[in-house]
């Protein structure tokens, strides 16, 4: 009889670890953010806009972050024709802890304009809290068009 008790109590320890993991595990960055942690979370978004024939292209980006000091970077990098579009553009972002949406312009280089279709945009935002510093990134394939 206590050998079957055994198994019923460790069972139940078993269950209440997980449940106490799942719990505290998925909160980690929302506890993070409340209880004065750096939290930084970049997504891109789609569709962007072409600018001046596709001499650059307005791209949406989604921030949340409760920094000092942030920056956020995007490049989009396109085929076109023969060659490759691809261009950059930065900024600092005030953070508020809330989410934001901004726009980032960025500028064709290298001979080659942006077109409609599709391309690649890579994000990164870096920025430092009180103690530590941090940097997230997103990487999306995007439509770009007028």
């Amino acid at each position: 009889m206590s050998r079957l008790r055994s198994k019923a109590a460790a069972a139940v320890l078993a269950v209440v670890a997980g449940v106490g993991i799942v719990l505290f595990a998925t909160s980690g960055p929302a506890v993070a953010f409340f209880s004065g942690g750096l939290f930084l979370d970049i997504q891109v978004k789609s569709p962007a806009t072409l600018v001046a024939k596709g001499a650059a292209v307005d791209v949406p980006v989604e921030v949340t972050c409760n920094a000092r000091f942030d920056y956020v970077s995007v490049t989009v990098t396109q085929h076109s024709g023969s060659g490759v579009a691809q261009g950059s553009a930065s900024t600092e972002v005030g953070c508020t802890g809330s989410r934001q949406q901004i726009l980032l312009r960025v500028t064709a280089t290298g001979g080659k304009a942006f077109k409609q279709g599709t391309a690649v945009a890579n994000a990164d935002i870096f920025g430092c809290g009180t103690r530590t510093c941090g940097e997230e990134t997103d990487s999306e394939v995007i439509t770009l068009q007028r």
